[in-house]
């Protein structure tokens, strides 16, 4: 009898759990499944800026008093209103760490990818500048805000987005936002053949300083762009070669199966958990000062691909 019940609560703890897994949660879920650190609160708004009405999404740790800092995240694409809500585990697991997150809706830039990066440099120079200044409206959060330091993660036209953030130079701007110290990029532009406006003499990507960079590539994507077009061989990597070392700067080259410009964004769920753990542990180092910074490019290494670790 007591073998039975004890089958018995074996089978409703698996169907329980089989219940709630988030594997068929639509990527525009605003309220990503908490694990039991914290339970996540969101709550939306719009802000006025010089190009218009910006609306935006934070997203934060219920329950939490002490203080804290933003992670901005951002997925890829060229704008039509739906980027908040996106890259819902990245969102779930840093508000778990007790960290607030940002997201913006894009403004429409239609296909001139060049269009694409100067919205996207206007409106996180906007929205990091606000957080700055006090003009964001965090709902029901309780904690308190170092304005000072912010992160940021971003996939494709997202990874372009908080690399001008972090000091790119681009013949339509210089959108360098000091406030972020560390960007994790998932799959970075090349710059020959040029798409988004980087600058050529000096290059662009090495006027990046101070600013913390890990980057992210895919075997798989390394030498296309984001729709499939071949752009040059091992066109990816060349953000993180002209890239010199002043602040941490890394790139993962991923190789193997499940390596295209969407598995490295989380369609690969060893890659999308690589991703999390090292991106916590970069925004533990250079956002709350708990030098994690060994550990970067070594934890939860994906079990079913290689991984080639480039550091400067």
């Amino acid at each position: 009898m007591k073998a039975k019940i004890c089958n018995l609560l074996i089978l409703l703890v698996v169907v329980f759990y089989s219940c709630n897994n988030d594997d068929g949660v639509s990527d525009q879920d605003p309220n990503p499944n908490p694990n039991p650190n914290f339970n996540i609160g969101s709550f939306d708004s719009t802000i006025q800026a010089p190009f218009g009405d910006l609306d935006y999404r934070v997203y934060y740790p219920e329950g939490f008093s002490g203080e804290t800092f933003v992670i901005h995240v951002s997925r890829g694409g060229n704008g039509i209103g739906d980027d908040r809500g996106q890259l819902t585990a990245y969102v779930d697991a840093y508000v778990q760490e007790g960290y607030v997150v940002m997201q913006i809706d894009h403004r429409l830039a239609g296909n001139d990818i060049e269009t694409i990066a100067r919205y996207r440099g206007e409106e996180i120079q906007f929205i990091a500048q606000q957080i700055v200044e006090g003009t964001i409206d965090y709902g029901d959060f309780q904690g308190t805000i170092d304005v000072e330091k912010q992160g940021f993660s971003g996939h494709s036209g997202g990874c372009m987005e908080g690399l001008m953030a972090a000091g790119t130079v681009m013949t339509h701007g210089n959108y360098k936002v000091p406030q972020i110290k560390a960007v994790y990029g998932m799959s970075p532009a090349g710059y020959d053949p040029d798409q988004f406006g980087i600058a050529q003499n000096p290059n662009g990507y090495a006027q990046i300083e101070g600013t913390a960079v890990f980057l992210i590539i895919g075997e798989a994507e390394k030498d296309i762009n984001g729709p499939g077009t071949f752009m040059a061989e091992d066109w990816r990597l060349q953000a993180f070669d002209a890239m010199v070392a002043d602040g941490m700067k890394c790139q993962i080259l991923v190789r193997g199966n499940n390596t295209d410009h969407l598995d490295v964004k989380g369609e690969n769920p060893g890659i999308e958990e690589f991703n999390i753990a090292n991106s916590v542990a970069m925004f533990e180092t250079y956002l709350r000062g708990n030098d994690r910074s060994q550990e970067l490019g070594n934890l939860a290494l994906p079990g079913s691909n290689e991984i080639e670790v480039s550091k400067k």
